[in-house]
């Protein structure tokens, strides 16, 4: 390892321990000191459903389509749920109001989700979820930005944190959280969480580009059905995207880099 481990370090393992022995399916917590992602850990390959795995510093996170998560050294929080296979619509959708809840724990006010699942605050990211599936496992792989002060200037205009946001808040405490909020998810009814994530719906009745399998499409976004996809009006009529090949590449003027 080549990162400096503070003693606070140490109390990290037996803190998300007790606080998977308050979930339903989420029961175990692994611990690394550093990894290039936690969704490509050794750790994570060999976890058994309803382990959270996590890391006090990941270096090279990824998201959806395997755009990058950028290093932030020990400013985020960043952890992969190991849990049972199951349709990747319904865990996006579970993890993305679980990710906002988590968020709104600490900023004591509701915040947008950009569909699918990314978590934004005036238009820009707070969080990000990635959904990868194995086998008879599914891997939710999410991350947040929680003591980050300023960004570069790739991202300045596209991300936030919870301390820019003006909420000074322990990575520790924001893992618990999340785990607590994506645990309560997991078992709510698809009904509960599509009104969860409509709620919080950040994209319907704005302009936004998609990236498409046959090719780019800009439009304004009629509805959305979380676990589907989206109605878009463009130029020549309304379109449907499908959720699984479907990503944003530009809103509010920000292009997805």
């Amino acid at each position: 390892m080549n990162v400096l481990i503070p003693a606070a370090f140490a109390s990290w393992e037996p803190t998300l321990t007790a606080t998977c022995a308050r979930c339903t399916l989420i029961r175990r917590a692994i611990v690394i000191a550093e990894t290039a992602s936690t969704q490509d850990a050794r750790e994570t390959a060999e976890a058994a459903s309803g382990t959270v795995v996590t890391a006090w510093r990941q270096t090279a996170g990824r998201g959806r389509f395997g755009r990058h998560w950028v290093d932030a050294a020990m400013m985020g929080v960043a952890a992969t749920f190991v849990v049972d296979s199951q349709p990747v619509e319904r865990l996006a959708l579970a993890s993305a109001v679980a990710a906002a809840d988590a968020c709104e724990a600490f900023l004591a006010t509701r915040v947008g989700i950009k569909w699918p699942n990314d978590i934004v605050v005036a238009q820009r990211k707070l969080a990000g979820v990635l959904i990868e599936q194995r086998g008879t496992r599914a891997f939710i792989g999410i991350g947040l930005n929680v003591a980050h002060t300023h960004f570069d200037e790739e991202l300045e205009l596209r991300a936030t944190s919870l301390h820019m946001l003006g909420k000074s808040a322990d990575r520790l405490a924001v893992l618990s959280a999340l785990i607590e909020a994506l645990d309560r998810a997991l078992v709510a009814t698809d009904e509960v969480l599509v009104d969860a994530f409509l709620a919080r719906d950040a994209l319907r009745g704005s302009r936004a580009l998609f990236s498409t399998p046959e090719g780019p499409v800009e439009g304004e976004v009629r509805s959305i059905d979380p676990m589907r996809g989206l109605l878009v009006r463009t130029e020549t009529g309304e379109r449907f995207l499908p959720a699984r090949s479907t990503s944003v590449a530009e809103w509010g003027g920000v292009r997805r880099r």
